[in-house]
């Protein structure tokens, strides 16, 4: 996988107040600030448009900034919530921009255009088996989960967490594949407490 050299990630750099006049928060700043070079990389990557990942990073902290201060119980997982939103922002804009694609000549689009974007059933099926079994994943688990489904490596889990990447690893397939037992377990008690006697 390609991976740009980090003297072209450009410096980091956010407005210190929003159009409201309102100051951004010091600890979505900072988390922002740690986040970049991974928010510029996917940016590139999803977007093929690394230069407009400030301006999108800067837009999210804004908005998370302005959440954090309605609702003060955002900060108990700040992190989470950030990249979350860097990530929705990143995938609708991906969307918005990506939903048709015309290939060829004004005479040839008739029958050359083709439709390229994501699957949205595969989507839908994959957010609703994904709601199914998070339910059965403990905390630490689901976490590295969200993190490798928003393109960290296993090196940046690892950091994050504190441990090599070894345990990083093998923690979250034993916890897959504890919960994975798990979710079978209980729909097989489900159908049998359910069958007539």
């Amino acid at each position: 996988m390609f991976r740009p050299d980090s003297s072209r990630i450009p410096p980091f750099w956010i407005r210190p107040k929003d159009d409201q006049d309102q100051s951004v928060d010091p600890r979505v700043h900072e988390l922002a600030k740690r986040m970049w070079p991974w928010a510029f990389r996917h940016v590139e990557r999803e977007l093929h448009d690394g230069p407009s990942a400030a301006e999108t990073l800067e837009e999210v902290v804004i908005a998370v900034s302005a959440r954090l201060r309605a609702a003060p119980e955002v900060g108990r997982n700040l992190n989470g919530y950030l990249i979350t939103s860097f990530h929705n922002n990143v995938r609708s804009r991906r969307l918005r921009d990506h939903r048709l694609a015309l290939e060829g000549l004004a005479r040839e689009l008739e029958t050359n255009h083709r439709l390229r974007g994501p699957d949205s059933v595969a989507e839908l099926e994959w957010r609703l088996t994904l709601e199914l079994f998070l339910p059965f994943l403990p905390h630490e688990i689901a976490h590295t989960l969200h993190l490798r489904m928003l393109g960290f490596s296993w090196k940046e889990v690892s950091d994050f967490l504190r441990i090599s990447v070894k345990q990083a690893k093998s923690r979250y397939y034993y916890g897959l594949q504890s919960a994975y037992e798990d979710l079978i377990n209980t729909h097989l008690r489900r159908r049998v407490s359910e069958e007539p006697d």
